[in-house]
């Protein structure tokens, strides 16, 4: 909610610039020497700007830190801002960032610097809206970190941001060590228990028969830390509220030891393990639950039996990645 009431303030602002008919004969001559325009193109430009009411703007926070130097420059806020953001379109467009396939590789930026808020971020890349910042939780506490994150096609624009604002900086990305999720939308793979899931017999009869990649809400099996109510609140940032974990079970599985951690495995059909199920309900929580497990697990699907109820839903589980 918060965020569409800054875009819907965003836009009432220029809305009102858009009503701004007058162009001072100090902001043509700022555009002219600036941009290397004539004076009615100069005229122009600047009316045909102000009455973009979609145009990006910087933060109030961002350009107090940025104001001196650009004033320096010659620069006003307005230029400023249509420098920056002409300049982001155009280089994405000529260039733009390699597009990942991998599901196991998500980028994260640590704030920090002039980048030290999403909307910072916002502002330098000229983003639509602020990136999601998070604290993940790892099973290996020396790997927990507050980040955004950020798309390849972002961080692509963060760079450029920085580079059209003349701000020197090296921004800290990270490769984010989280479990693999490749759920195939015309086979059972990967299937707990399930050696060859790709095999004919093994083909739903429809659809609807498998949980899709970005399928949510959607129920997970628990059979470890994450089963700890304590941990899966800190893990999903809840606060005060308490995770509601309802008692269930898998089959074609078993708990091994992987190195220090339990771990899931497949194993004979009928064999059983006990644990909790959890209804997670958006991409955003999942996120955090793969960071929390590494790419020492991966996401497969799973029947979930639900304790108490009779009753088996389709849900996923993490699987040692082995």
């Amino acid at each position: 909610m918060d965020s569409l009431l800054e875009e819907l303030e965003r836009m009432s602002v220029n809305a009102i610039d858009s009503f701004l008919d007058d162009v001072s004969e100090d902001d043509i001559k700022r555009w002219q020497t600036l941009f290397t325009m004539g004076h009615e193109e100069a005229k122009d430009k600047i009316q045909r700007y102000r009455e973009d009411i979609d145009r990006q703007r910087f933060s109030d926070e961002l350009w107090h830190d940025i104001q001196a130097s650009k004033e320096l420059e010659g620069h006003d806020r307005e230029s400023c801002e249509y420098d920056l953001f002409r300049h982001s379109r155009v280089k994405s467009a000529i260039s733009p960032a390699p597009a990942s396939h991998s599901s196991n590789t998500l980028r994260g930026l640590i704030l920090g610097g002039p980048l030290a808020t999403p909307e910072h971020i916002q502002s330098i890349a000229g983003l639509t809206k602020p990136p999601t910042t998070t604290t993940a939780e790892s099973s290996d506490p020396a790997t927990s970190s507050t980040f955004c994150y950020i798309t390849a096609t972002e961080e692509h624009l963060i760079l450029q941001g920085l580079l059209n604002l003349n701000i020197s900086y090296e921004p800290n990305f990270i490769t984010i060590n989280m479990a693999s999720k490749d759920l195939q939308p015309t086979s059972a793979s990967p299937t707990l228990g399930i050696k060859e899931p790709t095999l004919p017999q093994h083909r739903p009869d429809k659809s609807t028969d498998l949980i899709l990649q970005h399928q949510y809400p959607v129920y997970y099996f628990f059979y470890g830390t994450l089963a700890e109510p304590e941990i899966l609140a800190r893990v999903l940032e809840l606060g005060e509220q308490v995770p509601v974990l309802q008692k269930a079970y898998v089959k074609g599985a078993e708990i091994k030891m992987v190195g220090r951690y339990k771990a899931l495995v497949d194993s004979d059909v009928e064999a059983r393990v006990d644990g909790w199920a959890f209804l997670v309900e958006s991409e955003e929580q999942e996120l955090k639950l793969r960071v929390y497990e590494t790419r020492m697990y991966e996401v497969v699907r799973c029947d979930v039996w639900l304790v108490g109820e009779g009753g088996v839903v389709k849900g996923l589980t993490f699987r040692a990645a082995i």
